[in-house]
């Protein structure tokens, strides 16, 4: 169906006077505009009822609040500049398509949608942002009367996406009945363990699990503030540890392992350890992966230089596809063990560039995974034409 641009902006107009109107999501900027997305939502202030406008530039987002007289002027000059448009209803949902003379519209019948009028709605996070929360008063997220702390935001953002990964790797564990009501997790590189002691009182306070942790970290100073503040807020089972990754050895099986930003092989090292003592389920999230990028520059004609060659003489560039693919190397060795592994965003690119987790959790694969996974195993370390570390630390633990 097509419409022109009166049409369009009639048929906008009328569900949002008949409050039908749910969302519009509007992209692919044309004209010459100060952003490059937009989206509306209606919202009801002070029983005024108005559309709220979100306009994304360089990542950020502004909003504005447009009164109904101002409503169809807004849509014109969107229409003037924008190429995409998904308009949702409460009866449906219409993708359109902007063309030289008319705007090209596929519309689809939707189960009835009810319309939100909530004003800037607060994240449902895991901890409450509202109640004082013991551990995050003595780290300074929060303060005693149960308020983030400004300059702590981000932290405890960071916190609550951790959470969540938990909370998904807690439920796969427990149907795929790995665990039951008791889980043991390391935390390999702690540092001011303000994860550590999120998964301890998620686990223990919100799931009322038994539980056993432990934080290794090579800084004493910090070891031992963690272990007071453990103390002051009567944490049970819950340990610090000096000492390095490699020399671990206080436990023989353990369900989660968790690595947040070791530094380049400390993160294989991490890897090792949780192989070593049969983790069900290992995360990790690297930084600082040089290993590869040092060993494709002594390499000389592979697969890699001959046709990446525009990528590999530039070292920024090389530089940010070796931490790529390390950690695709990695994730694909954590198949040949036996997990089933996922590479996804920890945290908004916005607050870390360190942001990719990669999940593993063991999985029973027939043989015939294991030999698909190994011959691409192999034609990509042909490629890359190196003989990475982890492949000497855990080969022994590859299915075939």
């Amino acid at each position: 169906m097509k419409y022109t641009k009166e049409e369009l902006i009639n048929n906008i107009m009328t569900s949002i006077e008949n409050k039908s109107f749910v969302k519009g999501t509007i992209s692919q900027l044309l004209g010459d505009y100060s952003f490059d997305k937009i989206i509306l939502k209606p919202v009801l202030i002070k029983e005024n009822y108005l559309i709220q406008m979100e306009k994304f530039q360089n990542k950020k987002a502004f909003h504005e609040n447009i009164s109904m007289e101002n409503i169809s002027s807004i849509l014109e000059e969107i229409l003037d500049n924008f190429k995409q448009f998904l308009i949702i209803t409460t009866t449906e949902e219409l993708h359109i398509i902007k063309s030289k003379n008319s705007f090209n519209c596929k519309s689809k019948n939707l189960v009835k949608k009810e319309v939100t009028l909530t004003h800037n709605r607060e994240k449902n996070y895991i901890l409450n942002p509202q109640t004082p929360i013991p551990f995050l008063i003595e780290l300074g997220v929060m303060t005693k009367e149960g308020h983030i702390t400004k300059e702590k935001s981000n932290k405890f953002r960071q916190i609550n996406r951790y959470l969540e990964f938990i909370e998904d790797t807690l439920k796969e564990l427990q149907r795929k009945k790995l665990i039951k009501d008791h889980i043991t997790v390391v935390d390999f590189g702690c540092g001011k363990s303000y994860l550590t002691f999120a998964l301890y009182h998620y686990l223990k306070n919100i799931k009322n699990m038994k539980l056993n942790v432990i934080g290794l970290d090579l800084k004493k100073d910090v070891i031992d503030h963690c272990n007071a503040i453990a103390k002051k807020l009567n944490f049970e089972n819950l340990e610090f540890l000096e000492g390095n990754i490699k020399d671990f050895n206080k436990l023989q099986n353990v369900d989660l392992i968790f690595s947040l930003h070791a530094c380049n092989n400390a993160t294989d090292y991490s890897i090792l350890k949780g192989l070593e003592m049969n983790a069900k389920a290992i995360l990790a999230v690297p930084c600082c992966q040089s290993e590869f990028n040092q060993k494709i520059n002594k390499t000389s004609e592979t697969g890699l230089k001959t046709y990446l060659s525009p990528l590999t003489k530039h070292g920024i560039l090389q530089e940010r596809f070796s931490s790529l693919a390390t950690d695709a190397l990695r994730s694909l060795s954590l198949e040949l063990c036996g997990y089933k592994t996922q590479v996804m965003e920890f945290i908004d690119m916005e607050h870390t560039p360190k942001n990719i987790l990669i999940k593993s959790i063991r999985e029973d694969f027939k043989k015939e995974f294991y030999i698909e996974r190994k011959n691409e195993y192999d034609r990509y370390i042909n490629f890359l034409g190196i003989e990475p570390l982890l492949n000497s630390l855990i080969k022994t633990y590859y299915k075939i």
